[in-house]
C-alpha cells in the first residue's frame, strides 16, 4: 500500500476511537444530546475528509482496494460540510453503532504490507 495513506489511517482510527468513546448506551440519549451529535458528526466528517484524501493519492489502488462504507462516509462528509440541517440523526446512531465496526475493520488491508 501506498505509504502516504499512513497519517490519514491514524486519523481516522482516532476518530474512530472517539466516536465510541462518546456514543451513548443507547438511541434516546444520542437523540436527546447535540452536544454528543455534534461531536460524532465531526469525527464522521474527518473520516470522510481523510478517505477523500487518501482516493486523491491514488485513485486506482484506492478503488481497488476501497469498501463501500468508505464511499459512504465520504458522501456523508459532503452532506455534513453543506447539508448539516438535513442529516437523519437517527441514520447516525444506526452507523455508528452498526457500521462502525466494519468500517474500522476494513481498514485492516493497510496493514498487510
Amino acid at each position: 500500500m501506498n505509504k502516504a495513506y499512513a497519517p490519514h489511517l491514524v486519523v481516522i482510527r482516532e476518530s474512530i476511537s472517539a466516536i465510541e468513546a462518546y456514543r451513548p448506551v443507547d438511541q434516546a440519549a444520542f437523540l436527546a444530546s447535540p452536544v454528543i451529535q455534534d461531536a460524532v458528526l465531526m469525527r464522521l466528517q474527518v473520516i470522510g475528509e481523510h478517505l477523500a484524501s487518501m482516493r486523491r493519492i491514488d485513485e486506482e489502488q484506492f478503488a481497488d482496494v476501497a469498501d463501500d462504507g468508505w464511499f459512504q462516509v465520504i458522501g456523508l462528509r459532503n452532506v455534513i460540510s453543506h447539508g448539516y440541517e438535513t442529516i437523519d440523526r437517527t441514520r447516525i446512531w444506526q452507523m455508528i453503532t452498526d457500521d462502525l465496526d466494519e468500517l474500522n475493520a476494513s481498514l485492516a488491508i493497510f496493514t498487510n504490507d
